[in-house]
Order: C-alpha cells, then structure tokens, then sequence
C-alpha cells in the first residue's frame, strides 16, 4: 500500500475510536515531528559533509549513557548478544575476515560495550590479556558470571565515554561492535580520545559505526542509530592522532554487508 493510502487509512481509524479532533490532532503533531527529523537531518548531513562536530551533532539529545545503562540493564542477555548475529556464516565470516587478521595472538585487547560477551568470547581466544568495558553495572555482572574465572580477563565500569583504569600505551587492539552505532556523537568522540591515550604504538582499533553519508543516508531514524559519517569519524580520529588503516562495508566476496543501516566498520592505528 502506498505510503499516502496508509496514513490516510490509519488517520480514519483514529478518527473512527478518538473522534475526527483528536485524530487531526494527532497528525498534525506526527507531520511537525516529521519536519523537524527532516531539518535536524539536513543540519547532521551538512555537518558530516563538512567532517565538522557541530551544534547538530552536539546536541543530540539520545543515546546518552544514561539512556544506554537503562536499555542494556532491562535486556534479557539470555542469549548473549547472539539474537543480532544474522546467521552462522555471517559471524563466521566476519571472525575471519575482519577479527582475526586485526587481533594477533597474544595481544592485549580491549572490548568497548561488551554486552553479553558475544564476540568476547573470540577476542579471548586470542588475546593474553582481555580488558571488557561496559557502561552496564548488569551486563559486568553478566560477563562475570559468563567469564569470571579466567585470571586474564578484567571487567570495567565505564561512566558512557571512557575507560577509566586503562593505563596509557597498554592495549595492542580495541574492538567494538554494534555499539558505537547507540553512542551520542559526543560521547564517540571522547571514546576516540580514550582510544589514542591506551593503544600501544602500532596498536589497531576496530570500530563499527554508522555512517550517514553512505547513499546519502543519515540513520538517525532507525535501528536506534546515533549519527555519525566513516568521513566524520575519521576526522576525529586524525584530530586526536590516530590514523585510518582502512574500512569494511562488507565481507565475504560482497555476500554480507552493512547495506541495510548503512553502516561502517573504521580501523584505525595509533
């Protein structure tokens, strides 16, 4: 059904439970709302284009750690992260292709917004030393229960955009997935200055997060997404002495891929 058919549906049956007032009411304040997620948009859009942090990135008002603590203490991790892995394949895939050729054995490695230890439980196999950080007091309980008797794995309380008790120069590899996608801008850019403090010289950061400029997207709409461009992110990066090494929109000879949000995985080295 064309879009226009269906809001004219909807708006009738409102207007058939609520009255035809309340139900005009009611799509007056959706198409104000509508116009003002068009202008933010364009505002973000420009921003990036420009590689600029700028007052429509910094006041963004979700995906504050607040926000985040809340959602991630209600989450049932029953299933420990895995209900976002598409299928076997792709996670194997993306092990092989992405993970392993940027995680050396024996590395200290850091996971920023470890969850319920999804791809925690690869980095350990890797890793002499494996730092999880999370800004859920619930979700370090969770890893804890999940990983708590192995001596080289240590759990961190993050505040929403640092890495408190990380000693500078001490990590070889930060990876995080689907996380810096629900991380306000601000919040990303002080993760990045985090990053630059505790990597080791020629230590690597793999980060997956959106990228607005991807076919002219800016996913702030869906998914729960915050705003951000590969374009942006990299200049924050450079901003705060780290270099882009490289970047994944898909895997596999092209058969997975990041085509459905439009994001963006940004490796970058210190």
């Amino acid at each position: 059904m064309p879009p226009g058919r269906a809001q004219l549906r909807s708006l009738t049956e409102r207007a058939r439970r609520e009255g035809s007032r309340a139900a005009l009411a009611h799509a007056a304040r959706r198409a104000a709302a509508g116009v003002a997620a068009a202008v933010a948009d364009r505002r973000l859009e420009r921003e990036q284009r420009r590689r600029v942090l700028g007052p429509a990135h910094r006041g963004w008002d979700e995906h504050s750690a607040a926000e985040n603590r809340r959602r991630w203490t209600s989450w049932d991790w029953t299933a420990h992260g895995e209900e976002w892995t598409a299928s076997a394949e792709w996670k194997q895939a993306l092990i092989d292709e992405v993970l392993l050729p940027h995680v050396p054995d024996g590395s200290a490695v850091l996971e920023i917004g470890a969850g319920g230890g999804r791809w925690s439980e690869v980095l350990r196999t890797r890793a002499r030393e494996l730092t999880l950080v999370d800004v859920t007091p619930h979700v370090l309980e969770v890893l804890g229960e999940r990983f708590g008797g192995d001596p080289r794995v240590r759990l961190v309380l993050s505040h929403g955009a640092d890495l408190p008790g990380v000693p500078d120069r001490s990590v070889d590899v930060v990876w995080s997935f689907d996380v810096f996608v629900h991380v306000a801008p601000l919040d990303q850019a002080a993760y990045l200055t985090e990053i630059a403090r505790v990597l080791a010289p020629g230590g690597r950061a793999v980060i997956h997060h959106a990228d607005g400029r991807n076919r002219g997207r800016i996913p702030s709409r869906g998914g729960w997404r915050a705003p951000m461009s590969a374009n942006l992110f990299a200049a924050l990066a450079r901003e705060r002495g780290l270099t882009v090494a490289g970047r994944v929109r898909s895997w596999a000879d092209g058969r997975h891929d990041f085509e459905a949000y439009g994001d963006v995985i940004t490796v970058l080295s210190a």
